[in-house]
């Protein structure tokens, strides 16, 4: 059974639990994550006042009890007191992101502690549930407890999402043999011409979108994930803004026939129209080669209108930055294979993986992963409630250039930040620019260079609070 992430914040009375709680809450809320602070106290009291209304009716057996008042409203379970904050983490389930509890430092969450010297010897030598020991008088921790800096909140925050949520690399998408194929060639060696001999070679084929039976569009790509490239394309175009907008989506004809795979049908969802007519206005025909995403625009203007600029944040640390084109490489199967392919990748602002896909084209890779993500709803047009421990798309890496399209399709995607492994156009960096997307490029060997808004990028050193 499911239940709220929650973890206990433990210490002797006076060590600084409150503070530290004071100072969490805000860091948390600032990265969107919703979180529900509950006070454990081990004494045994009433939590209404002796002959009031609703002690009586505690008293005459409801199983909730309610205070409401203008500025709230307080629900008090009628369980026993051993099980009321578990049974109130799985009631709350899929509302919160994070509960901290104050104390309950002999119940089964794992631990937070707060320490400071003369208040008594540290619990995390006799619990190893404490994961982490919040101190400035420890110079080695009493057990295998991380020992943090109290005045280092940001680093404390991460610390505890870091427990609460593990790493984990998001499955690679399943090998498409339809995107590789055999050719002949012969080798030139430096001195002699070598007899033929099958050579692996990426496929490009194109596909047809259409829409409601009318044709949209045409683009070269690598077979497979037609579904995911369809969906971030439609996305990137303006013609839906999540996966609500779509209905079904599938392959034309029947398997086996040829050219089967090469036509997909999109149907919008009940009551959504999805209108092409801006998109066939603005293009000169309905090809779109795998090496040019806005090929056949008449112009860049109506691309630019619907960039609407991105709001501040998330902050994320330089190093997820470095090593982001580093997991592309993890995700490079077909590349490895044919030398002809390019990659892209979301990661979260940890740096993990969330979705990733091979294209011949570098704008049809990124359609498939930012379609992967509109299908998993973990990515919209228009910015959503935040969902924060289900991982979220901030960081978009890039095999090759950066061009307007890539950074483009990122804005219409909501991704705050854009690796690539290579150069960026001036274009690219304007459109980064003018909506607020931080675009880093030459992405290798741990360095990069930083564009525009570098303000989303913490500082190597850790930024200090003030103290309790």
């Amino acid at each position: 059974m499911s239940r709220v992430p929650a973890l206990s914040i433990v210490g002797w009375s006076g060590a600084g639990k409150t503070t530290l709680l004071t100072r969490l809450l805000p860091e948390l809320a600032s990265r969107g994550l919703r979180v529900a602070a509950v006070k454990h106290s081990s004494d045994t009291h009433p939590l209404h006042r002796g002959g009031s209304d609703t002690a009586r009716f505690q008293e005459a057996g409801a199983c909730l009890t309610g205070f409401a008042t203008p500025s709230g409203v307080q629900l008090t379970t009628g369980t026993a007191p051993t099980e009321a904050l578990p049974e109130l983490l799985i009631r709350l389930a899929g509302t919160l992101d994070l509960a901290l509890v104050e104390g309950w430092k002999d119940g089964p969450l794992p631990k937070l502690e707060v320490w400071r010297e003369g208040l008594g010897p540290p619990l995390a030598s006799s619990r190893p549930e404490v994961f982490a020991l919040v101190t400035d008088a420890l110079v080695s921790s009493p057990s295998a407890a991380r020992l943090l800096s109290p005045v280092d909140t940001r680093a404390i925050a991460d610390a505890l999402l870091e427990h609460l949520r593990p790493p984990r690399r998001a499955p690679l998408p399943p090998q498409d043999a339809r995107g590789v194929a055999s050719r002949p060639v012969r080798r030139w060696n430096g001195a002699t011409l070598l007899p033929a001999e099958d050579d692996t070679i990426a496929v490009e084929e194109p596909l047809e979108l259409r829409v409601n039976g009318e044709a949209l569009a045409t683009t070269m790509r690598t077979p497979g994930h037609d579904r995911e490239l369809a969906v971030g394309f439609l996305l990137a175009e303006g013609l839906i803004r999540s996966a609500d907008d779509l209905g079904t989506l599938s392959h034309c004809g029947r398997p086996g026939e040829e050219g089967w795979g090469n036509v997909l049908e999109v149907t919008p969802a009940p009551g959504v129209v999805i209108d092409p007519d801006p998109l066939k206005a603005t293009r000169r025909g309905t090809l779109t080669t795998s090496a040019c995403g806005v090929c056949g625009r008449r112009s860049v203007e109506d691309l630019l209108s619907r960039c609407t600029p991105l709001p501040p944040g998330p902050r994320l640390s330089p190093e997820v930055v470095a090593r982001a084109t580093e997991r592309l490489r993890d995700v490079q199967r077909n590349f490895a294979r044919t030398g002809g392919v390019h990659a892209a990748a979301a990661l979260d602002a940890e740096g993990q993986l969330l979705a990733s896909f091979e294209d011949v084209g570098r704008h049809n890779a990124v359609d498939k992963v930012v379609g992967a993500l509109v299908l998993a709803r973990a990515s919209r047009a228009v910015p959503a409630p935040p969902v924060a421990l289900t991982r979220q798309p901030v960081l978009l890496a890039v095999s090759g250039r950066v061009s307007f399209e890539i950074v483009q399709k990122a804005v219409m995607a909501r991704i705050p930040v854009i690796a690539g492994v290579s150069a960026a156009s001036t274009l690219a960096i304007d459109l980064a620019l003018r909506s607020h997307v931080t675009l880093a490029t030459f992405v290798r060997n741990g360095r990069f260079n930083v564009h525009t808004h570098p303000e989303r990028l913490e500082s190597a050193q850790p930024r200090e609070t003030p103290g309790p």
